[in-house]
């Protein structure tokens, strides 16, 4: 919300600003006519500014009760009308559910905000009420200051029109300087928000990293996620060469993943050190690490942009598509793009009109090609074939084993047949690393690889 409405107290500031500026120029000449005309006028107007003020707090305070219902309400509309999902939730019954749940959640936020609306009204009315007595107070002062003579008439003419002036500044700086409170309440969210992750972040050095990446060393790296008792990688050293394919397999929960988000830098290590050419993690700016990685994670985006955007997102732009192509053609993708409506062109986003939309497999591939576009020196592929078929598994492996020449690869698999590309397999388990070697030794070794491989094979 304090995003959101950033724009809204620059409007609101420039109106009280301007609102402000009549009402000094009104008040002065108020105030020259008779000194009395002034504190009433602003009695008049106070009540309204303190109602104002008060029903600012009372919709901030719906709000907050009402945003974790909103935000689900927002979830609940989204998965029933995504085509992403439409199959599912028609074939499975769950549209009926997601419709139960999308009206209660609208009835209880219809609830909350009826019942603050009456604590609004009375605070309205008691503002309108003490505002209209004041009101009444200031032109009474000034009949009687005229019928009494210790005004001319002349002057008392000069004041009505003063005071109607100075009135409508007042209620005008009001109003803007209430709706600014208002949203300074959730600009204050904001920046105690930032202030948070500002305080919560971890401070990192300005050392860069250049290509080539030589080398990669894990020095008994131990991270835990905040809230978990047991540490999701503990002690693990290990060296990663320039030209080496790495497989690292392991049961789901063994820390794969968190494995490469710590060699890639997302995650500091909570004791050891990550080191990059001989340079600690801690020390160097993030930026320039990443800049040298090609990450394509299990769960990875499917952007809504033409096929050449996808490739190249994050990137420079080439002057042609050469580059483009060669992405695509290292994952086996030319023919399915050469048969879209438009090639490279095509809008990904069968949302949108004229949009096309790839099976699961393509889109695993492009975003394999998307990696390799960028040509890291770090390659990190995790689960890189989950969604492809064997044939695409074996043209992936295959291909990458072919351009590891120039990079560290590391390939986080399932696939256990796969990892006969590898130079060498690291087998994780509980966080540890229990077993290193090659295909042909680790499958005669009797240990986890050889029992995952053989219940691989029964299946």
């Amino acid at each position: 919300m304090g995003v959101t409405r950033t724009h809204v107290m620059i409007t609101d500031s420039q109106r009280f600003m301007s609102a402000l500026v009549k009402m000094v120029t009104a008040c002065g000449v108020l105030s020259f006519l008779h000194p009395l005309m002034l504190p009433l006028l602003i009695l008049a107007v106070l009540p309204a500014g303190a109602g104002a003020v008060m029903t600012a707090r009372v919709d901030y305070q719906i709000h907050y009760a009402n945003v974790s219902d909103r935000n689900v309400r927002h979830m609940t509309r989204w998965w029933a009308t995504t085509p992403k999902f439409a199959d599912e939730v028609r074939a499975n019954g769950m549209t009926s559910y997601l419709l139960f749940w999308y009206r209660s959640l609208s009835e209880r936020i219809d609830r909350r905000t009826l019942a603050a609306a009456p604590r609004t009204l009375r605070i309205a009315l008691a503002a309108a009420l003490l505002g209209g007595v004041f009101l009444s107070g200031t032109w009474a002062g000034l009949a009687w200051l005229a019928v009494t003579g210790r005004v001319p008439l002349a002057v008392a003419a000069t004041a009505i029109v003063a005071v109607q002036t100075a009135l409508a500044a007042l209620s005008q700086v009001v109003i803007n300087g209430a709706a600014v409170f208002h949203t300074s309440l959730y600009l204050t969210d904001m920046e105690t928000f930032l202030n948070d992750a500002a305080a919560r972040a971890p401070r990192r050095g300005r050392h860069e990293i250049t290509a080539p990446v030589e080398e990669i060393r894990l020095d008994q790296v131990t991270y835990r996620y905040p809230g978990k008792e047991r540490p999701a990688v503990e002690g693990v050293s290990l060296t990663l060469r320039r030209g080496e394919v790495i497989a690292v397999v392991g049961e789901n929960g063994s820390g794969k993943s968190t494995l490469t988000r710590l060699i890639t830098g997302i995650y500091l290590a909570d004791k050891g050190r990550v080191l990059w050419n001989g340079h600690d993690l801690a020390s160097v700016d993030p930026d320039s690490v990443w800049s040298c990685t090609g990450l394509v994670p299990q769960i990875f985006a499917q952007w809504p942009l033409r096929v050449r955007e996808n490739v190249t997102l994050g990137q420079p732009r080439t002057h042609d598509d050469v580059p483009v192509w060669e992405a695509v053609d290292a994952v086996g993708m030319r023919e399915a793009v050469e048969e879209l409506p438009r090639g490279l062109d095509t809008l990904l986003a069968r949302e949108v009109f004229g949009g096309a939309e790839l099976s699961g497999g393509q889109w695993q591939r492009l975003a394999c090609s998307r990696a390799l576009y960028r040509r890291p020196p770090l390659l990190i592929l995790d689960e890189p074939t989950s969604q492809m078929d064997a044939r695409g598994e074996r043209d992936i492996f295959s291909r990458i084993k072919g351009i590891a020449a120039d990079r560290i690869t590391i390939v986080v698999t399932h696939q256990l047949e796969n990892t006969r590309v590898a130079d060498r397999i690291i087998v994780m388990e509980n966080g540890r690393i229990t077993e290193q070697g090659h295909y042909d030794e680790l499958s005669h070794g009797g240990g986890l690889f050889a029992e995952l491989l053989a219940l691989s094979k029964d299946r």
